[in-house]
């Protein structure tokens, strides 16, 4: 995320309306790369399909060896670390109850935590406990969810993500170490990707390197 980003500002944008919420937090997040980098031309070079493999590189590049440590509200109010589950591979899924690339992954992404129960999904809800809550009660989670706006802004911060927009997905291995980041939509190729490599570090076929480098391909 680009360091210029002022939190509170994100926090206002997104607890407007769904609708206007979704515009302004556009426009902000479109805006804040173009300043910090030099202009619009270099910021809408980024969504440009052509560069998704540099716009990759340079997010896995940018994140931290290891599982940042920071806490937020489950739903029901209680903290909760991101460190909650050791042991377990990570697939960290930032959402928004507006976002709706983000509500397309959730069936997927509930039919693999049930598939694959050694690991767990973590979602991140960028958005108003109230909506989030409601949403939840309807979806039937079976993945723990954390939910705050200018938490999940900093959450998203503490991973060195640029992102313009949800969703986006950090993915560890069991000892904690980061694998590499999704930005936008997951799909199930994706995740079968990630099954593989983890399931090659677990038998040694690869190490953490090499299962970083697959990922950054795939991704």
């Amino acid at each position: 995320m680009s360091r210029g980003i002022k939190p509170t500002l994100i926090a206002v944008a997104l607890s407007a309306s769904a609708a206007l919420g979704y515009v302004t937090y556009r426009v902000v997040f479109d805006r804040a790369p173009a300043e910090a980098h030099g202009g619009h031309e270099q910021a809408a070079e980024l969504h440009r399909g052509a560069d998704h493999d540099h716009a990759a590189e340079h997010q896995a590049s940018a994140l931290p060896d290891e599982l940042p440590d920071f806490s937020m509200a489950g739903l029901d109010g209680t903290e909760v670390s991101i460190r909650s589950w050791p042991g377990q591979p990570l697939v960290i899924n930032f959402w928004a109850t507006w976002c709706a690339p983000c509500l397309r992954e959730i069936p997927m992404l509930k039919a693999f935590q049930d598939e694959h129960p050694w690991l767990t999904v973590v979602g991140i809800a960028i958005d108003d406990m109230a909506k989030v809550q409601a949403f939840a009660e309807e979806m039937g989670f079976n993945y723990p969810i954390l939910v705050g706006q200018t938490e999940g802004v900093n959450a998203a911060a503490s991973f060195g993500v640029e992102f313009y927009a949800l969703p986006f997905t950090i993915f560890t291995a069991a000892d904690g170490q980061t694998l590499g980041v999704r930005t936008g939509e997951l799909h199930a190729e994706h995740l079968d990707e990630l099954v593989a490599v983890l399931e090659a570090l677990r038998d040694g076929r690869t190490d953490i390197d090499g299962a970083r480098a697959r990922l950054t391909e795939l991704l």
